[in-house]
């Protein structure tokens, strides 16, 4: 397991404390002492089968894809209504091996969206979100950005959550270029802030005339992944890691069109090593986007993290009717 900085897109090394943690970490709800009989993770099949090839709608090959996607909504699970709904083992069996979920907008959610993500990892997809704004300031992209949070916990989210910026209603209300990308800004720095993976979400005519793509980076400077919106067989721009190459695909378990995404980044293999963050003097352990709290063992040492998900450290904590030390270093103090 590595250690960061608390934004996911940093990737700078914190090596202001002691911790020695592993990838090959293992959380527990129990005791130190008491694990399960059977506590190897589960091992993650590959998203690329060795001999996978992906192609645009006129064909050509398209190199260096590594997964292929789908895009799903309350429009796909409406269509398919007559079949019995989304056939996700089909979907799966098809080849697409990740799925963009749509959660909706502002205290609106997609009818559908606990739906698609527990099915849809039910039947071994990796899932991402998107979400469609329509603030018009700051402040709205804020409170965006925390209740799509909200509606993550019960669900594991290994591909990107996404900030949909293609919103006429933007438009309409006449913000400017830079307005809309300071809310972009906001919204994925609260993202990244929860552990999970900012993305931005739009056409060619959104990147070139309504947002200043120059300016979507994190705080260290590093830019936010891209979800290139681009019909037909272009699909290069800075950061694009995933392609929406058409809206009107066809996938064996889901009637009608559905759009077709290939993905540039193995999301997957970075999701499944896990992740120690540090906000200020305290430290948060991320699993595949999900706060851990509780007892964890990583690299033969035990820690507890507290319900907010914060190790504690030089403490002696009462667990179960049991006193138990902490060292300064959030180590179990055997």
């Amino acid at each position: 397991m590595k250690k960061h900085s608390r934004h996911w897109g940093q990737r700078a090394c914190a090596v202001a404390m002691a911790l020695s943690v592993c990838a090959a970490q293992t959380a527990w709800a129990i005791g130190p002492g008491e694990p399960p009989a059977n506590t190897s993770p589960a091992g993650q099949e590959q998203d690329r089968a060795a001999d996978a090839v992906y192609t645009d709608t006129q064909g050509n090959v398209v190199p260096g894809v590594l997964a292929k996607g789908i895009t799903v909504s309350k429009y796909q699970n409406r269509a398919s209504e007559s079949q019995g709904g989304i056939d996700w083992q089909k979907v799966k069996a098809s080849g697409v091996s990740f799925a963009m979920v749509r959660l909706g907008y502002l205290n609106d959610p997609d009818p559908y969206f606990h739906d698609n993500m527990v099915n849809a990892q039910a039947a071994g997809l990796r899932t991402g979100v998107f979400f469609y704004t329509q603030a018009l300031d700051t402040a709205t992209a804020v409170e965006e950005a925390n209740f799509v949070v909200s509606k993550l916990g019960d669900y594991t989210v290994s591909y990107p959550v996404a900030y949909d910026l293609e919103s006429q209603y933007l438009l309409d209300a006449g913000l400017t270029k830079q307005q809309i990308t300071d809310q972009a800004i906001a919204f994925c720095r609260v993202i990244a802030q929860a552990g999970y993976r900012p993305m931005i979400y739009a056409n060619q005519e959104w990147l070139d005339n309504h947002v200043d793509a120059s300016q979507l980076k994190d705080e260290s400077g590093q830019p936010y992944d891209v979800w290139y919106a681009r019909y037909g067989t272009v699909h290069e721009y800075p950061n694009r890691t995933i392609w929406q190459c058409t809206d009107s695909g066809q996938v064996d378990g889901i009637a009608g069109n559905v759009a077709i995404e290939y993905a540039f980044v193995d999301y997957g293999s970075a999701v499944d090593e896990g992740e120690w963050f540090q906000v200020g003097d305290d430290w948060f352990c991320v699993i595949d986007r999900k706060y851990q709290t509780g007892w964890i063992q990583t690299d033969g040492k035990w820690y507890y993290l507290d319900d907010s998900g914060k190790m504690v450290r030089d403490v002696t904590l009462n667990i179960d009717g049991k006193d138990w030390v902490f060292g300064p270093d959030g180590a179990l103090v055997e």
